[in-house]
């Protein structure tokens, strides 16, 4: 049995106006000078009013790598308070084994004046507090202040530099096997249509048993070819779409019923439809193989049976001329395929939508499923994304532009005016250091201050370590046996007074494990910061 449900969610709850890996390169906020020991030669206002209002990280040490000044940009970077840095040795802002070297490589330069870093900008990498390393690009320089020795470093922050390297290096790798895969597939239906026509000719002639059966299963192997070339030339974008307005609420309730034959009795299936979404231009037959495709694999992923959940809404993408972003600004309808199986490691979601890649045994899959779903989207101007975790299950969003005409009808402002923190502090509970990261910048740069935990325990020190915590950002699914929801629920027991905001990869409904709608905001990953700019803003503002 399929259950269909009509609901709308409200934008705010819906919240995602981002791509996978969209992280944007926020600014931080201002900066005041702060007070210095007046006796340091590092207190001089003007020294002050041009190292403390940089946005890069500026550090200072002495002959011995002792740390005697680091700016409050340094100090982002690594994730240390207030001047807890000074008199430490530099060494402990770097991670095995340049940490065991570096007194090494600095009594050498004492020695023989050999400059290897000295003067030549290069990228190394950084240990945070937290003990996260994170790729920076490290200019040195030696002066003398007060006749003494020391070494001046400007560090940068490639993080963001190196994901959209990454991103690009991504999409230019399925490009070029998109153009490989389009040619062999061009070229392969030329020598099918030569296989097929000599076998159809070959039927026309009168033969015995044997050649018959044996002519019947050349066609057949000709016939499972020729899908998977049609499939090849469906994610290099050269399969022709009958593009045609659909309602995609309405081609979904019409699959319900193959769908539940299909999968079988061990697999409950829920939609939960928008009715607000409208109807987009696409080819309806691919879009039901892509909902096809996407279930079987959620069942091949629920052996023992599960939750096979799929949902329609719509989502914005912000134009943010600081993001990474992989989908134009725009309105579009979403289309979510989640399960609760085993999920995928992070090796297996970076090739996932790779032509032929599967993790099926031999002869079960040609692992073309996700490469058309990826190619019919793309070739529509849309996007797909996939969210997966090992032991939590799979979330495959797809997203289709908004017809033009309906977008001019309909278009509402998405810039808007981003409301601003006052001061207060959110405690952000992410296990993933880059989103946590993201998250951090997002909200210093909208004027919060912010402390972070990687799991529920560390959130439960915070907690009661610092009654200033105004409002706590949870991930459903974390690690260490405790998620957000029974991280909210102890959270209302000993500190009643601070908001609760739930975020996931997951959507709302499969984030839930125990059937009970939480009263709590929800934001889906990856929260763009307009929509985690409003929803935060608005828990904080209502009365507690």
């Amino acid at each position: 049995m399929v259950r269909v449900t009509y609901s709308q969610r409200s934008s705010q709850a819906s919240g995602y106006t981002g791509g996978a890996r969209d992280y944007p390169l926020a600014s931080p906020p201002p900066l005041s000078v702060r007070e210095r020991d007046v006796t340091s030669p590092y207190s001089d206002k003007r020294f002050l009013a041009v190292t403390e209002t940089m946005v890069d990280g500026l550090i200072i040490i002495d002959g011995a790598g002792v740390i005697r000044y680091v700016n409050p940009g340094c100090e982002r970077l690594f994730r240390y308070e207030d001047d807890t840095l000074i008199g430490r040795n530099v060494s402990s802002l770097m991670p095995a084994p340049f940490a065991d070297a570096h007194d090494r490589y600095l009594a050498r330069h004492r020695e023989t004046k050999v400059r290897r870093i000295i003067g030549v900008g290069r990228e190394l990498t950084g240990l945070r507090s937290d003990g996260t390393v994170f790729p920076l690009y490290l200019s040195v320089s030696e002066t003398r202040i007060e006749n003494e020795t020391v070494f001046v470093g400007v560090i940068y922050d490639l993080t963001e530099k190196k994901r959209a390297e990454e991103l690009i290096l991504h999409h230019q790798k399925l490009d070029a096997i998109g153009q490989l895969s389009g040619g062999i597939a061009h070229d392969f239906n030329n020598i099918l249509s030569v296989i097929d026509g000599n076998l159809e000719m070959i039927s026309g002639h009168d033969l015995p048993p044997a050649a018959k059966r044996a002519l019947a299963r050349a066609q057949d192997a000709a016939t499972k070819a020729a899908r998977i070339t049609y499939r090849l030339l469906a994610f290099a974008r050269r399969q022709p779409l009958s593009r045609q307005p659909i309602d995609l609420n309405n081609a979904l309730e019409n699959l319900a019923e193959m769908l539940h034959r299909y999968l079988g009795e061990t697999i409950e299936v829920n939609m939960f439809l928008d009715p607000s979404i409208g109807a987009v231009e696409a080819d309806i037959d691919q879009f039901e193989t892509a909902i096809l495709n996407l279930s079987l694999n959620s069942r091949d992923a629920m052996p023992f049976g599960g939750k096979l959940t799929i949902e329609t809404d719509r989502v914005s993408f912000e134009d943010d001329p600081r993001a990474i972003q992989e989908v134009p600004s725009g309105r579009y309808v979403r289309v979510s395929v989640s399960d609760n199986g085993l999920g995928m490691t992070r090796e297996i979601l970076d090739r996932a939508v790779e032509p032929f890649f599967t993790t099926k045994d031999v002869g079960e899959g040609t692992g073309l499923g996700l490469s058309m779903v990826y190619g019919f989207l793309k070739q529509l101007g849309g996007h797909a994304r996939i969210y997966s975790e090992v032991g939590r299950g799979t979330r495959v969003s797809l997203f289709f532009p908004c017809s033009t005409s309906e977008t001019e009808q309909t278009q509402t402002p998405i810039d808007g005016e981003i409301p601003q923190g006052r001061g207060e502090t959110v405690l952000v509970v992410e296990d993933d250091p880059d989103v946590r990261h993201v998250t951090v910048t997002r909200l210093e740069s909208l004027g919060y201050s912010v402390r972070t935990a990687k799991d529920a325990a560390s959130a439960l020190v915070e907690i009661r370590a610092h009654a200033d915590i105004d409002l706590a950002l949870l991930d459903v699914v974390m690690p260490g046996g405790m998620d957000g929801h029974a991280l909210a629920a102890r959270i209302q027991d000993i500190a009643p007074q601070v908001r609760l905001i739930l975020t996931s990869g997951y959507s709302l409904r499969m984030a839930i494990h125990d059937g009970t709608q939480p009263t709590l905001p929800f934001l889906s990953k990856p929260v763009s910061r307009l929509a985690l700019a409003r929803a935060i803003r608005t828990a904080l503002d209502q009365p507690k």
